[in-house]
């Protein structure tokens, strides 16, 4: 090895020398090993504690002489060598009771050409031969080796790569040096482990929750992230950056499944690896190295808290603000949220939640434009319960489109809130929920009572209970039309103009709801159809309107339960179910088009109202008393008993066709005792008999024949005297 111990270093005897002599290798190991000047030196720095002394170990150290090992320089600069030596000098620090096992594995390996103790006795240097020409290759292959190879962490901060490093001397009687030259070290880093090398790993967020979710899955996995040595220390390093000497449990955790595993060397190594920590390596890199291996490195609760802060700090808001709006709003832990937040703020890159922008945009929308979808209007509100257009949409695009991200899209924004994102709210359950606490009674029947009304008590009728039983049934419909199925019952006050008949309607909801009340004559349209399922009440003030005067119109529109309608912002048809009760007033009684087939309308008729008393009832107790009763099985349906009894008793609103009033005047249904002058007459024959009397005045067949069957009179089919079959009717006419 002749050639390598006559390559020349430089030496300095002083600290604050510029200019250094020349010796050669062979030299400083001569003078390692017997030089009584290095002697004492390293013996006065290795008597000072370095652990509980560092500034006197510190100031014993810089009193000592020193060398620069990679040549021979004209000054100690970087550009300063002139000859390379080719030996590059590595530092194991902290090896204490390790020192003589490491000592022997330098010494048999191939590449050492020399290996000692430190000046400060608690770790060695090895010699290296390396190409000059490639020093910071040779810096990285050499850390990677001792790593892979030997679990070796090797002193490397930032003024080891330099070729100008200085080494104090140090004294050692027994350096080895091998007997023959090694050879070169070549071992250099492949250019994809450079590119991996230099990917910044970025900057996660930490919480305990997160780590121990970190450790479920690796231990659910039976998982080893350990990988090579290198990955295993700077495993070990990130640990303890952040949790210090309590991080043992956890190195040990995630070495467990490791094929060579082994707990106490997992345990000397913990212990090596807290002595020789470079406080270069943060709690980032094991977040990292679990998200490169498929992890989940966030707990969704993390996630949420970490995506709402870093959407604050690019939107400018202070610290305080983000701290405060996560524990008002978002219920967060005080010493979490700060914690967080910190975090956060003080990162200079983005923090990686694996978010998509779609995500971004969600958290974007969800705190700077709440809103829900109206499940009665279908329209979606801003949180004043302001239904929004286009215009609205927009203005949210633009501000997305500036403060998220250049690349969200107006589509974007449009898909996004006309989906399952933006939430469903149902106003009106919602306000029987809010209110199901008050159980009132006896507020219907208040309500009835302030109707001073004779209908069910005139001639021989004795209903006397009838307006509280049928506003109570039609009550009890609203309830059922908000929870099950619409109600068909149409409640109608009558009588003389300026009783406030309109104004007991238009009050009847309590100020929360008073928005789903709407006013209409129910014109046969798509526009009716809406309003029937957007509105709690439809109200016809003066019963206006050619539906009201077509009894099966108004049959009809009362019946159906489903319309086939385009919903707010929608495209296509959908069918939506009917929400509306029917209700109206009326100053003639005459309302009931087609009294013998009746099963919708139901009318009071009004003499005056006590508006002092309607005024003094809770309108929300009177609502909450029809829900308890709808919620115990109280229902809106009239069976067949009260039909009949409505039929029977409640009377003078019936409004009688032409066709029904000549055939009670000039026909009658044949007695059956005899005596009479009884006639087979078709429904056609009957008519022509009855336009006569009515100076010719035109008739409906079709009427004809329904008020027949509505008075009694039974439909036959006899043969008439030409032989043909024909059908009609047995009547007396009168004459």
């Amino acid at each position: 090895m002749t050639t390598t111990l006559n390559a020349l270093i430089t030496y300095y005897q002083h600290y604050g020398d510029k200019i250094g002599l020349d010796i050669s290798l062979e030299d400083f190991f001569t003078g390692v090993r017997t030089n009584p000047t290095w002697k004492a030196y390293a013996d006065a720095v290795r008597a000072i504690d370095r652990d509980t002394n560092p500034d006197g170990y510190k100031a014993a150290k810089d009193k000592g002489e020193f060398v620069i090992l990679s040549g021979r320089c004209k000054d100690r600069s970087e550009k300063g060598l002139v000859e390379p030596s080719g030996v590059m000098g590595i530092d194991f620090d902290k090896l204490n009771d390790d020192l003589e096992r490491v000592r022997e594995q330098l010494m048999a390996d191939k590449y050492t050409m020399a290996a000692g103790k430190s000046v400060g006795g608690r770790g060695l240097f090895a010699l290296v031969r390396v190409d000059a020409g490639r020093w910071g290759d040779s810096f990285d292959g050499l850390r990677d080796y001792y790593a892979k190879t030997y679990g070796l962490v090797a002193a490397f901060d930032k003024g080891c790569r330099n070729i100008n490093r200085l080494r104090f001397v140090t004294h050692d009687p027994d350096l080895y040096v091998a007997a023959s030259e090694p050879p070169l070290f070549r071992e250099y880093p492949t250019a994809k482990a450079r590119r991996e090398a230099a990917k910044p790993i970025g900057t996660f967020i930490h919480t305990g929750r997160d780590i121990d979710h970190l450790l479920e899955q690796v231990e659910g996995r039976a998982l080893d992230i350990t990988g090579s040595y290198e990955d295993w220390i700077k495993l070990g390093w990130s640990l303890i950056a952040q949790y210090g000497e309590e991080a043992r449990d956890y190195f040990d955790r995630f070495s467990r499944f490791h094929p060579d595993y082994d707990e106490r060397e997992t345990e000397r190594k913990f212990d090596y690896l807290m002595r020789v920590n470079p406080h270069t390596v943060t709690i980032s890199y094991l977040y990292a190295r679990c998200k490169a291996m498929g992890l989940d490195v966030m707990t969704e609760q993390t996630r949420d808290i970490v995506s709402l802060a870093a959407l604050r700090k690019k939107l400018k808001v202070s610290r305080e603000g983000t701290v405060d709006e996560l524990i008002r709003m978002e219920k967060v832990d005080p010493a979490e949220a700060q914690a967080i937040v910190k975090q956060v703020y003080d990162a200079k890159e983005e923090i990686q939640t694996d978010e998509t922008l779609f995500d971004q945009l969600e958290i974007f929308l969800r705190k700077e434009f709440p809103m829900r979808r109206n499940a009665i209007s279908r329209y979606i509100e801003d949180q004043d319960g302001r239904s929004l257009v286009d215009d609205d949409f927009n203005g949210i695009w633009v501000d997305a489109y500036k403060r998220v991200s250049d690349k969200i899209t107006d589509k974007m924004v449009n898909k996004l809130i006309h989906s399952p994102f933006t939430p469903t709210y149902n106003p009106i359950q919602d306000f029987f929920e809010q209110h199901k606490h008050r159980r009132p009674t006896g507020m219907i029947k208040a309500l009835a009572d302030t109707i001073d009304s004779y209908t069910g008590l005139e001639g021989s009728s004795f209903f006397p209970d009838y307006a509280e039983f049928i506003i109570r049934k039609w009550m009890l419909g609203i309830i059922s039309a908000v929870f099950d199925e619409h109600s068909p019952l149409i409640l109608v006050l009558t009588g003389p103009k300026n009783t406030g008949k309109t104004e007991w309607f238009r009050r009847l909801l309590p100020a929360e709801l008073n928005r789903y009340f709407a006013e209409t004559t129910w014109p046969v349209s798509k526009d009716t159809e809406m309003i029937m399922c957007e509105n709690l009440i439809t109200f016809n003030d003066e019963w206006k309107g050619p539906t009201v005067k077509d009894p099966e119109t108004l049959k009809g529109l009362a019946s159906i339960d489903r319309f086939t309608i385009r919903e707010p912002y929608g495209k296509a048809f959908v069918k939506r179910r009917r929400l509306a009760v029917m209700c109206g007033t009326s100053n003639p009684t005459q309302i009931i088009a087609d009294p013998d087939n009746n099963r919708k309308i139901v009318a009071i008729h009004v003499r005056s109202i006590d508006y002092e008393a309607y005024n003094a009832i809770d309108k929300v107790d009177l609502l909450m008393e029809a829900y308890h009763a709808y919620q115990a099985g109280e229902r809106h349906h009239l069976s067949k008993e009260d039909v009949a009894r409505i039929a029977e008793e409640i009377q003078g609103f019936e409004v009688h066709s032409m066709e029904r009033q000549l055939l009670e005047a000039y026909v009658e249904k044949p007695t059956g005792k005899g005596g009479q002058d009884v006639v087979f007459m078709s429904a056609l024959k009957i008519m022509l008999y009855l336009e006569n009397k009515a100076n010719n005045r035109k008739l409906s067949e079709a009427m004809i024949g329904r008020e027949l069957s509505a008075l009694g009179y039974e439909k036959k089919r006899k043969r008439a005297a030409d032989g043909l079959r024909e059908y009609g009717y047995d009547v007396v006419l009168r004459v």
